[in-house]
């Protein structure tokens, strides 16, 4: 079973995004949509949570450590390095969702509806994970 194989077992709501690239819950925190980008590179596997988790954490949730995720060798080729671990359509991906969130609460706070504690923290989140996907979008991670 290959290290992908293995860590996307471990995830909830695990949804391919391209070519070795997927998207799940992050086990790291109480992630009701999916927030954890994975990205096979040649047998290693680089993994982002826009949430903020740090990679160890996330690899900790799910009883894992970074020799699980990043072989020394992988079927002796050559590994090949990215500059980016993540494609643009990705972070957009994300800051489109979590942009049309902020849009319902505005539009509902706009009406005059108070959000509720849940929806306030929702909404906070949201805020985080657009700057931070800002941030990676910018430094290129």
């Amino acid at each position: 079973m290959s290290a992908l194989d293995v860590f996307l077992s471990h995830l909830q709501k695990v949804q391919s995004t391209g070519k070795g690239r997927f998207k799940a819950c992050c086990p790291a925190h109480d992630d009701k949509s999916p927030s954890l980008a994975i990205k096979d590179t040649d047998g290693r596997l680089l993994i982002h949570c826009f949430g903020g988790c740090a990679t160890e954490d996330v690899l900790a949730a799910v009883g894992l450590s970074f020799s699980d995720i990043m072989p020394d060798k992988v079927s002796g080729e050559t590994i090949h390095k990215d500059r980016k671990p993540f494609y643009a359509g990705d972070v957009l991906k994300i800051m489109a969702f979590e942009s049309r969130l902020v849009f319902l609460c505005a539009s509902d706070m706009a009406k005059g509806r108070a959000l509720t504690k849940s929806e306030n923290e929702r909404l906070l989140l949201a805020a985080g994970r657009l700057s931070h996907a800002s941030e990676v979008a910018n430094n290129g991670y």
